[in-house]
Formats: structure tokens, C-alpha cells, sequence
């Protein structure tokens, strides 16, 4: 049986809307989960170019346009998946784990309100 490691409670996104833009090229990504300590996301190493994260943009359409710009971070893992409720397409997926590094007193508010607004429950 192995126990949680997590420093902060994860919850899941309800729908895809609430993404993320990598920097340098901003290309956007879906979140998988996120907490007040980082976030997730699954992406198609077939399709998407490597990138590194250093800093991301926050955003959540149907959350009064939300967007929090440059948050730093780092990863800290990058593993494979099973495709979970999809139709085999012949590519593998990703799950990346972001830390965030050195939120600012506003972004830790920001990103606070992102989550108690947007999220109901904790990731399973």
C-alpha cells in the first residue's frame, strides 16, 4: 500500500477549460490536476515538440476569463500513461508533474480563488 507523498490536496478539472500556456512558445495544454503546490498535464509526445517549463500562464475561460501569468516552475516527473477512456489512435501519452517555485503573495491569492471557485472535490 503506498501513501500519499503530496504536500497539497490535488483536484481534478471538471471540464477542459482551465489550461495552461508553456513558455516560451505558449503553446496551450489542458490541466490534468492541480493543488497550491503545481499541476499536471497529459500531452502526445508524437505530436507536441519537447519543451522545457520554466514558466507558465494559467487560464480558465468559463471562470470569468481567469488568467494568472508567469508562474514559475519546474518539473518534477514525466511519465507515461494508459490512454483512459479514448479510443486507441496509435500514440503514446504523457503525464507531466509541474511544481510551482516561488509564488508571489498575489499569485498565491489568485490561484487560491481559482481553486476554491472552480473545483469542488479532491482528486481520487
Amino acid at each position: 500500500m503506498s501513501a500519499e507523498r503530496r504536500a497539497s490536496i490535488r483536484y481534478e478539472i471538471q471540464f477542459e477549460e482551465v489550461q495552461i500556456a508553456i513558455h516560451p512558445n505558449r503553446k496551450l495544454y489542458p490541466i490534468k490536476d492541480i493543488s497550491t503546490g503545481g499541476l499536471a498535464i497529459e500531452y502526445s509526445p508524437a505530436t507536441d515538440e519537447p519543451f522545457e517549463s520554466e514558466a507558465i500562464d494559467i487560464s480558465a475561460i468559463d471562470y470569468d476569463r481567469f488568467y494568472l501569468p508567469k508562474i514559475a516552475c519546474k518539473t518534477v516527473y514525466d511519465i507515461p500513461t494508459l490512454m483512459e477512456d479514448r479510443s486507441f489512435r496509435g500514440g503514446a501519452m504523457r503525464i507531466r508533474g509541474l511544481k510551482f517555485v516561488e509564488l508571489t503573495k498575489k499569485q498565491e491569492d489568485e490561484l487560491d480563488t481559482l481553486l476554491k471557485s472552480c473545483f469542488k472535490s479532491p482528486a481520487q
